[in-house]
This record gives C-alpha cells, sequence and structure tokens, in this order.
C-alpha cells in the first residue's frame, strides 16, 4: 500500500442537502492523519483525526449488531 506524502482530495457521489441545493461531498486525506469533509462549491471544512473516524465506525458497527442479536433473540435484554 502506498503512504499519504501529501493531501489528497476526491469528490464522492454521495450528496447532502444544503439549504435548497444537493452537493456533493468533497473528502481531504491529509498526511498527519486527518480527514476534511466539506459540501462541493463552500470552502468551510469539517475535519476528524483517522483515529477517531475508525473509532466511530467500529461503535456503530458494535451496536448495528448488538440491535440485531437482540432483535432475533424476540427484543430480551
Amino acid at each position: 500500500m502506498t503512504p499519504l506524502t501529501r493531501k489528497v482530495t476526491r469528490r464522492s457521489s454521495e450528496t447532502y442537502r444544503d439549504r435548497s441545493k444537493m452537493r456533493r461531498i468533497v473528502i481531504t486525506l491529509y498526511p498527519s492523519g486527518v480527514i476534511g469533509l466539506r459540501l462541493e462549491k463552500t470552502r468551510q471544512e469539517e475535519t476528524l483525526p483517522l483515529r477517531l473516524a475508525y473509532e466511530t465506525a467500529v461503535r456503530a458497527r458494535v451496536a448495528f449488531e448488538r440491535a440485531q442479536k437482540s432483535k432475533r433473540k424476540g427484543g430480551r435484554s
């Protein structure tokens, strides 16, 4: 795998409603271990550490799996 040595910016196909317009989400990966998210044709960028993004994804997956398991058991805790 190639190490990240400079910032890489890509437009996703995912859209988000901003005021009355649907805008694509732009993702920027920075070599410092930060991910930036902004809406296309805007300047305001939201950033978060890659570690936090990974931890959030894992927590969401675990919560989903627990909910599915609980649903299979008939809703009992």
